[in-house]
């Protein structure tokens, strides 16, 4: 201080010292607090009566409760420093980007490949906190884990003419803090806190993600273990697992404390997304292989844990209605295929059932398949990925799993499988939707009649072309049709069906006739025509296809069809089968699409027929993206 004296008496009294800087952006008062030189800070305060409270970062208040300076404590407090003064801490580094002071110094940019500092994670040693939030200085005394700093501020807040009073209760800052010398003491002299709920946790929720430690101590002074979160219903055992971020041993540790203290029966409980701990594990290790700054677990960390929860009683997990656990490992472990296998290879042994559905109403198999068609094609896949996800379709399979299920009622794994591998439906060795209709012959009952209709709406709605006009591969369709047109003819000619003859004149038909009678609409009415009890049905079926190709081909093509199949049929004899058939192609053929029947025919049309494939692409409501994809009025 003697050294000191000579420099210090040349300033003016009541001068404002706290302009003054050195090269870091840091004035006197904060130095003299953060080396705790009691001497001069009193001398500073006596002499220049500086306002303690005033400074755009590192207040000589929060320097000293963070570093456990007692006496520059309460010589600030004497001197009228404020405990609910809030303000954010560089001292003693470089300021932050964000700090008024920043121009002094800026905190270097971290590293592109290092996630912890990316993502800003505070660490829970003190000496490496880094904290650019807002707090007060009992915030701060509880970041350095000063108990005797802790002890004046409780005093001081509990004189009635002080304002201040802290926003959560101490205990919670505490446990949320990791302050261990704070919480020995709080858990005592704040017994009344330990079950007390506070922004939707407890302290024992705050506890979980530190040493264990803390749990152990907030246990033996009566903290209930069985307590969940308001909004999102997590136990702590979904806590301990999802956001405690601990290392594999660590969380296996404090999972078989909370077991052994009464969160067995709460094992298969879930939160309010539906997720148990298992599916919380499931998904812990998705986040881990992410790299979003969780310690590294391997495969052989997250399968031990699901055995040791299995073990205690979450079996019950796996079948869980609306959340199988089969359908979340395919769901959130995306990349790590041997992980994937394993994992369903253990809860399918658990008498896991493949044929529960997930959260969003997908079965295993599907989840499982569905990445093929997004981004995932098999021939990206490693040799190890190709031979484990083999063996998820294979294991579910042989336990049961539905080959023929569907999702949300217009996908099964068949679609998945073929248009994963983009296969045009207009270049076959004949059309695909003329390989369809010629399925009618083969029917049973109308029933039958659904899936041809299921199968020609997808068709049509992943690149079919419903205006192609067929070619001239002669199949047992074709021939029936092409008998039934040369019946037709008053002359016993015929139309060439697919095929030019080259002899026009000989045609009993004009040469529009022969184009549109090559259309699949009109090859379809001629197949059904033959099938009396498809024309018979009360509900009737046949005309779903019907109005499939009215409400998908082009506006020629379509009514040129419809204009030949009405000359058609009304230059025969009508009979009781075909009037049903002749009123519909009547009432169609004379009555317009509606606008909307014919938008959606446009946007059919401009997306290449690929209606389902980049439906999606298209920024457009709900409804409309549905009413597009039914292909119904």
């Amino acid at each position: 201080m003697q050294t000191l004296e000579g420099l210090l008496a040349q300033i003016p009294k009541y001068e404002n010292i706290l302009t003054v800087y050195d090269e870091s952006g840091y004035n006197l008062l904060q130095k003299s607090v953060g080396l705790n030189h009691v001497e001069l800070l009193r001398w500073i305060l006596q002499r220049h009566r500086p306002d303690v409270n005033r400074s755009p970062c590192s207040l000589p208040l929060h320097i000293a409760c963070l570093k456990g300076n007692e006496e520059c404590v309460e010589l600030l407090l004497k001197y009228g420093a404020r405990i609910d003064t809030e303000g954010r801490m560089c001292f003693p580094g470089p300021h932050c980007n964000n700090c008024e002071a920043s121009v002094h110094r800026r905190l270097p940019v971290p590293d592109d490949d290092d996630m912890s500092k990316l993502l800003q994670i505070p660490s829970t040693s003190n000496c490496e906190r880094y904290n650019t939030k807002l707090q007060n200085a009992v915030c701060y005394a509880i970041d350095g884990d000063q108990i005797g700093v802790l002890n004046i501020l409780s005093q001081k807040m509990e004189e009635p003419w002080v304002p201040f009073r802290a926003k959560k209760p101490l205990l919670h800052l505490a446990c949320e803090r990791g302050a261990w010398k704070c919480v020995q003491q709080l858990v005592i002299t704040r017994s009344e806190e330990i079950n007390l709920i506070k922004d939707e946790y407890y302290p024992i929720h705050q506890a979980v993600l530190h040493d264990g430690r803390f749990l152990e101590l907030l246990i033996q002074h009566g903290a209930i273990t069985t307590v969940r979160t308001c909004t999102q219903q997590m136990t702590l055992l979904h806590v301990v697992i999802v956001a405690a971020r601990k290392s594999a041993e660590d969380t296996h540790t404090t999972l078989r404390i909370l077991l052994e203290r009464g969160c067995k029966e709460l094992i298969n409980e879930p939160d309010s997304l539906g997720n148990t701990p298992l599916h919380a594990l499931i998904v812990r290790y998705a986040l881990e292989e992410a790299r979003f700054g969780y310690d590294k677990w391997n495969k052989w960390d997250v399968l031990r844990l699901v055995r040791f929860l299995l073990q205690n009683g979450a079996k019950n997990s796996i079948n869980q209605a609306g959340n199988s656990a089969l359908a979340c490992v395919f769901r959130h472990v995306r990349t790590d295929w041997e992980v994937c296998y394993e994992l369903l290879s253990m809860l399918i042994k658990e008498d896991g059932d493949p044929n529960i559905v997930g959260r969003d109403g997908s079965v295993p198999i599907i989840i499982c398949l569905v990445p093929l068609i997004n981004k995932d094609h098999l021939h990206h896949f490693t040799h190890t990925k190709k031979v484990c996800f083999l063996n998820c379709i294979r294991i579910l399979l042989q336990h049961g799993a539905n080959p023929n299920c569907s999702y949300r009622s217009n996908l099964t794994p068949l679609h998945v499988l073929i248009f994963t591998h983009g296969l045009d439906c207009n270049i076959t060795y004949q059309h695909v939707l003329q390989s369809v209709m010629d399925m009618v012959q083969n029917l049973r009952n109308s029933n039958d009649m659904l899936s041809v209709y299921e199968l020609a709406k997808t068709l049509i709605l992943y690149g079919a072309d419903p205006n192609d006009v067929l070619n001239g591969k002669v199949t047992a369709g074709s021939a029936i049709v092409r008998s039934t047109i040369d019946h037709y003819s008053l002359r016993g000619q015929h139309v060439n069906f697919g095929v030019d003859d080259g002899n026009e004149s000989s045609s009993g038909f004009r040469g529009s006739f022969r184009t549109n009678s090559r259309y699949t609409l009109f090859y379809y009415i001629i197949l059904i025509s033959k099938k009396e009890f498809l024309l018979t049905d009360p509900e009737r079926t046949f005309s779903r296809i019907i109005h499939l190709f009215y409400y998908s081909m082009a506006h020629g093509p379509l009514y040129n069809c419809l204009k030949s199949l009405h000359n058609f049929y009304v230059a025969q004899v009508p009979n009781k089968s075909t009037e049903i058939l002749i009123t519909l192609i009547t009432s169609l053929y004379k009555q317009p699409r509606t606008l909307k029947q014919i938008c959606r025919q446009s946007v059919y049309k401009s997306l290449n027929h690929k209606l389902a494939l980049n439906i999606n692409k298209l920024n457009l409501p709900g409804p409309i993206k549905e009413y597009m994809l039914s292909f119904e009025s």
